[in-house]
């Protein structure tokens, strides 16, 4: 569950217009039921003495009178706006939530957010939720409005109201066993009505997803804060800095488009993923020191070119490829044993690894999704901080070198694919037993995005297709469980046609030079 401000805020000073809006058809005709669910006053609800006057003539000026009332009684005028609107909302996989469920929960959200009465009774704030049906995303949602100015002439404390709202949104979703959602400063940005519809007149992804898909690619296969741009150019996308004081300190990107008058959709790099904001990108790469910041703003506004020479592609950088995954794999697992930090720094590089091979895939819903996923369970709440890179050990610059390995590859044959999605399935079942071993256990939104993300690789369409089609002594993949993570290797091999494994073991192999630090 997620309590959000709609597009024009949260505060507004027309109550009226408001709830003409609340019920009303829409701006995409989404309002299919409007109605009220709960109110300050039930006798504004069903069998109440003035539910009657629902939906006839006159009756929203008079209910914005009463919701008004308290503020017009004691002459008070907010310069802020006086008017409280959030919007509380349950994803698609969820249903529908029902009436009855959504009164309980709005009086128990009012209580807790310090809109209701006082000990003795009195002095609460006027307010009214309506539930109109289905979001334009198929969320089921109710809007809540409150007239901040209290019975008595005072003005409710909204003061750190996000923190609030997260942590009641939190607490009902593991009562009533809702989609577990990221804590506070752990996700991602919501979609906006523009994208939507934009994304829905071209019958494509919104603009949104495709740029966390390109710009997450680059930022994966790029060594330098140049070549992230240089890989931007090649993805064609356009990006633009944000400066300080003659410094890059920020960055937007949009989507290319060949229709002049479109206007192009700009996201800052943080509002596709926390992790693609500039500062995080730059953890990444070694510091270039104060030469490059006084160069960098020449390079991003186009003065100095940059240059976008072919990517030298090869065949041998699969065999490469599978090497690093399967050095990595004991790596990983003990890297993430019993260290948070760690395990989310891992399960970040895995989601860029993830991302660069979607591209590859005949299909890439599958991996994008899962990439996802992926980059959600890494991220760190606020308080949390990244390990430094004298702390990243041999697992972290082996899924470095894996992720430039892919992305200097050629379109591969289905079963080298097959091989090689596998392989990172194994490191993300690693992950996720890891998860669950932690303690302090993470959170409930972590431990559910990575076993969507093993799910989601589990049932990938090119490992059943690998089954079927592979003709030999014994399955090539088996049926993915814990079992056979160890196999991994040995399925490798014999999908590339190499040497049988010997009964020792290799060695991990070390990434060559330059591996980066996240």
């Amino acid at each position: 569950m997620i309590a959000k401000a709609p597009e024009n805020g949260k505060r507004g000073s027309d109550t009226q217009g408001l709830l003409r809006y609340l019920f009303g058809k829409g701006k995409a005709n989404e309002h299919t039921n409007p109605h009220l669910i709960a109110a300050w006053d039930p006798e504004w609800l069903e069998g109440g003495a003035f539910a009657q006057l629902v939906g006839q003539r006159g009756w929203l000026p008079r209910l914005a009178r009463d919701i008004d009332a308290a503020m017009s009684g004691h002459d008070v005028h907010l310069a802020d706006g006086h008017v409280y609107h959030v919007v509380l909302s349950v994803p698609r996989a969820d249903g529908q939530l029902g009436d009855e469920v959504w009164r309980a929960l709005i009086d128990e959200a009012i209580k807790h957010m310090g809109f209701g009465p006082d000990t003795g009774g009195v002095g609460g704030c006027r307010w009214v939720a309506v539930h109109h049906g289905l979001s334009v995303e198929g969320n089921d949602h109710v809007h809540l409005l409150v007239n901040l100015v209290r019975g008595d002439g005072t003005i409710a404390n909204t003061y750190r109201d996000w923190p609030r709202w997260r942590s009641w949104c939190l607490a009902v979703e593991e009562r009533l066993d809702l989609t577990p959602t990221a804590p506070a400063g752990a996700g991602r940005k919501a979609t906006s009505r523009a994208e939507l519809e934009r994304a829905a007149r071209a019958g494509n992804r919104t603009d949104r997803q495709r740029l966390t898909q390109l710009v997450a690619e680059a930022a994966a296969m790029a060594g330098s804060e140049l070549d992230f741009l240089a890989h931007l150019q090649r993805a064609d996308v356009r990006y633009k800095p944000r400066l300080s004081e003659g410094k890059v300190i920020g960055y937007a990107v949009a989507l290319s488009s060949d229709q002049e008058d479109t206007e192009p959709l700009w996201f800052s790099g943080s509002t596709l993923r926390r992790d693609l904001s500039l500062p995080r990108l730059r953890a990444r790469w070694e510091d270039e020191g104060p030469r490059w910041d006084a160069i960098a703003e020449q390079f991003w506004t186009g003065v100095h070119a940059v240059s976008t020479g072919d990517v030298h592609r090869t065949q041998a950088a699969w065999r490469e490829l599978t090497r690093l995954l399967e050095a990595a794999q004991p790596a990983v697992e003990d890297h993430v044993a019993h260290d948070r930090d760690r395990w989310s720094h891992t399960a970040g590089e895995v989601a860029d690894l993830v991302a660069v091979l979607a591209r590859f895939d005949p299909e890439p819903d599958r991996l994008q999704r899962t990439a996802d996923h992926l980059a959600r369970a890494a991220q760190l709440e606020r308080h949390q901080r990244r390990p430094q890179p004298r702390q990243r050990g041999v697992a972290l610059p082996l899924l470095v070198a894996a992720t430039r390995a892919a992305a200097t590859c050629k379109d591969p044959a289905p079963i080298v694919l097959a091989a090689v999605v596998l392989l990172i399935w194994s490191i993300v079942k690693i992950l996720q037993l890891a998860a669950d071993r932690h303690q302090p256990s993470p959170p409930a939104s972590t431990r559910q995005q990575i076993a969507t993300a093993a799910d989601e690789l589990a049932d990938h369409p090119i490992l059943r297709s690998a089954r079927r089609t592979v003709e030999c002594g014994s399955p090539v993949l088996p049926e993915p469980g814990m079992e056979s993570v160890s196999r991994a290797p040995f399925v490798t091999n014999r999908l590339h046609g190499l040497d049988r494994p010997s009964t020792t073991r290799t060695p991990p192999a070390q990434p060559r030079s330059g591996g980066r630090s996240r």
